[in-house]
């Protein structure tokens, strides 16, 4: 028998009984109200997931079997089609569908021949086929929805142009009438309406959709890391992008948004979906393998709106933009702004110096709409990029004159101490300090010039603009290299060098105007520096001769600037010019390096300047109290 303290205490036993109660209580509300609400959204978001998988199947492009691959002629003849054009862009749209699978530009060709002009998109079927397909999905899978073999009829304007919409319409049999109005304007922005009026007499929920799906990987993609091509999106405040070969590794990207738009792109092309912002939007790049055929995996990117109720009597709407063509930055921005579409001009890869790189585009795309030509742009950008780094290189190109006319003295110095390292290294320095030598006075400009020439280079390879923009002479595409070569004399040897031995005239024109920069520099105090600088230009020559040839053309005027500035400098502190040959004196130094010893005085200066800018100083400039390190403690001695 238990005694009387173990006894529990009627409170206490009420206590526990109404702990336990509301305990049942309040997991069972949670259950109820919050678990199986979650619960049924996640079921109905995986439902509906489905339902775009199935979609996705609809497209009639195969993922377990090799794909049939037919003339893109013959394809498109096979069903009924309405055109579209305003000039920018052309096309078809097939009544069996309804989706844009077939456009191509008006104004740009695959090739400066202007024969082929560029296609953008592609039906099922044909080589690499890419397009884009709206629509509807239900969860309740009675319901009869437009697909990929639905045939719509035209209603009214048989031809799409600006101002000019189209409008298709099917009827499911089951009550529901879907309409699908296309409009498109000046450019190349689609606009897509759909409509379901629910004459069925009871209620409808469906869900929009828009997808852009791409099978395999264009033939023109270059796969380089100085831009992006592939599926991309600016979702939230996030912009993601994944290259192909990415997206095929992981399988499946996920965001949700309430804003933003999601599209695949290539160098100079975008297209792209933009849903009506507003609502919580699931947006997904997604690849999907082909079993028999590797290279022919499935791309796609696409986005799911909300649920939308359709009573009966009442008609539900949806509308979505798409944008099919050219990456042009102001046309870019123009639709950034009227339509509110966030960070749209980040389907040009500006890359890490955007700052830089955007800035530099918009005022050589001012200069060439007043020269005319891009090429004398590029020249004039060159000459305001000088002058607004004259400052640094006016004290570097100082520095370096200063050192040209102390190479005498120096001479000297290497005959009075001969092998004697440390004192020769010593003196060289003093007598730099002397003659106000900055070590650091050539270093800065050319960490200056380091992102200026990467963002002009992102200007010249990733913009549109100048693709196929032609200087004088032989250069007809200032994106492309010079395509004239020196190793079979610039065309008049008969013979076509392989790849990796290319350098046009350009480039050849960019290797005279270095080594004439080195002459008028001062030569390094080691053998080693010595001769690198003296490859250094025949290095870069070959490097720069396989970029393009705008960017060869801006690094040759820099050059020549460079040069003349230097030689004005030189001139003004009365330092000998030497071009073609070299003086007594530098002959002398050259002779004294070869013999040795090696020394570096511009690097000990340089650590100097460190030390000193990182040294502790008291107030009045003298050194402060010396730091010693602090004492060990005594152990205390056990009693």
């Amino acid at each position: 028998m238990l005694k009387d303290k173990d006894k529990m205490h009627p409170d206490d036993m009420r206590n526990l009984l109404i702990f336990a109660f509301l305990s049942i209580l309040l997991w069972s509300g949670y259950e109820i109200f919050i678990l199986q609400p979650k619960k049924e959204a996640i079921i109905k978001r995986q439902q509906i997931e489905k339902l775009i998988a199935e979609k996705e199947a609809e497209t009639g492009v195969e993922i377990v079997s090799k794909p049939v691959v037919r003339p893109r002629g013959e394809v498109l003849a096979q069903d009924r089609r309405f055109d579209f054009d305003n000039g920018q862009i052309g096309g078809t749209i097939s009544t069996r569908g309804g989706r844009i699978d077939d456009l191509h530009f008006d104004k740009y060709f695959q090739t400066m021949e202007n024969k082929d002009k560029v296609v953008l998109l592609s039906p099922r079927d044909t080589e690499n086929p890419r397009f884009i397909d709206t629509g509807w999905v239900a969860k309740d899978q009675s319901v009869r929805l437009p697909d990929a073999d639905t045939i719509w009829g035209l209603q009214g304007n048989e031809k799409l142009s600006p101002g000019n919409p189209v409008t298709l319409v099917w009827d499911n049999g089951q009550g529901l009438v879907f309409t699908r109005t296309i409009s498109l304007d000046e450019n190349y922005m689609f606009k897509i309406e759909e409509a379901v009026d629910n004459k069925s007499g009871k209620a409808v929920t469906l869900y929009p959709y828009g997808l852009i799906t791409q099978t395999g990987i264009p033939k023109e993609v270059q796969n380089i890391w100085i831009v992006h091509e592939g599926p991309i999106g600016f979702l939230g405040e996030e912009l993601i992008q994944s290259r192909y070969p990415d997206l095929k590794a992981e399988g499946k990207i996920e965001k949700n948004a309430d804003r933003g738009w999601t599209g695949i792109t290539d160098k100079y092309w975008l297209t792209a979906i933009i849903p009506t912002p507003g609502q919580m939007m699931k947006f997904t790049f997604n690849h999907r393998p082909n079993i028999k055929d590797d290279a022919k995996g499935r791309y796609q990117v696409d986005y799911t709106g909300v649920a939308v109720e359709i009573a009966p009597g009442t008609s539900g709407q949806s509308q979505v933009h798409v944008f099919a063509g050219a990456k042009e930055v102001l046309k870019l921005d123009a639709y950034q702004k009227d339509m509110n579409i966030p960070n749209f001009n980040l389907a040009v890869d500006f890359g890490w110096f955007w700052f830089m790189t955007m800035p530099f585009f918009y005022i050589l795309h001012w200069l060439h709409e007043h020269v005319g030509n891009m090429g004398i742009a590029i020249i004039t950008l060159t000459i305001l990029i000088r002058s607004a780094v004259f400052p640094l290189t006016n004290t570097s190109y100082r520095s370096f004159a200063k050192m040209k006319k102390v190479a005498p003295l120096i001479s000297d110095l290497r005959e009075s101490y001969g092998d004697d390292k440390q004192k020769l290294q010593e003196e060289i320095v003093k007598l730099y300090s002397r003659e106000g030598v900055n070590p650091l006075a050539g270093c800065l400009p050319i960490f200056v010039q380091i992102p200026i020439f990467f963002s002009l280079y992102k200007v010249f390879v990733v913009t549109i603009e100048m693709r196929h923009a032609p200087f004088f002479g032989w250069i007809h595409d200032l994106s492309a290299p010079d395509p004239t070569n020196i190793f079979n004399l610039f065309g008049l040897i008969p013979f076509d060098p392989p790849s990796f031995l290319h350098a046009g005239v350009w480039p050849c024109m960019m290797l005279v105007i270095m080594i004439i920069q080195k002459r008028l520099n001062p030569p390094p105090q080691d053998k080693i520096q010595r001769d690198m600088m003296n490859i250094f230009p025949f290095v870069i020559c070959y490097m720069m001769a396989s970029f393009a040839s705008g960017l060869v053309i801006y690094w040759t005027f820099s050059g020549l600037i460079s040069i003349a500035q230097q030689m004005i400098i030189m001139r003004s502190l009365g330092v000998p010019i030497y071009i073609l040959g070299q003086s007594e004196e530098e002959e002398k130094l050259e002779k004294a390096i070869d013999k040795g010893p090696d020394v570096h005085p511009l690097a000990q200066m340089a650590e100097e300047e460190v030390e000193k800018a990182l040294g502790d100083h008291s107030e009045d400039g003298a050194p402060g109290p010396e730091v010693t390190p602090p004492k060990p403690k005594r152990k205390k001695k056990k009693k």
